[in-house]
């Protein structure tokens, strides 16, 4: 998932919060979670993803799921996807959802399941892109389905 819709300015870029709008919108994605929710949610240090994660985990907690949330170094936005591969590689519980940026998160999907780094899903905000598979190496993974807050309005 890519956070959702954030203000333009903060003292820095890890400190940008979310809109009234990326609120709106992270909650509008739960729904898309609850038939296979996420055991655990590995969340960016950035404060928007910080915010995006405890309000979809607000809404699996008030249908019945309690995934375990651990913040991660390494997923920001100009971070390098290419190491998140071989650590996910060693992920024997899941469903895993990770709540992260671009460029980050639109290479990382275009890694795992295309075996490339040239994005073909853009992930606008509050995205998500459901994979399935193993992770042994690049290009090993599934693209289950790919929604967006506008995709849910409907």
């Amino acid at each position: 998932m890519r956070h959702g819709d954030a203000i333009s300015r903060a003292a820095t870029d890890a400190e940008r919060p979310l809109s009234d709008l990326g609120q709106g919108d992270a909650a509008s994605m739960v729904p898309c979670l609850l038939q296979r929710p996420p055991q655990t949610i590995w969340v960016s240090p950035y404060l928007r993803a910080q915010q995006t994660a405890a309000i979809v985990v607000t809404g699996l907690v008030q249908a019945g799921f309690k995934p375990k949330v651990e913040t991660v170094s390494g997923i920001t936005p100009e971070d390098n996807p290419y190491k998140l591969v071989d650590l996910l590689a060693d992920v024997t519980d899941g469903p895993l959802m990770l709540v992260s940026h671009n460029p980050f998160v639109s290479t990382l999907l275009s890694l795992l399941t295309e075996g490339h780094s040239q994005a073909r899903i853009g992930m606008v905000t509050a995205s998500i892109a459901c994979l399935d598979g193993e992770v042994n190496g690049m290009g090993t993974m599934a693209l289950q389905w790919y929604k967006t807050p506008s995709d849910q309005a409907t």
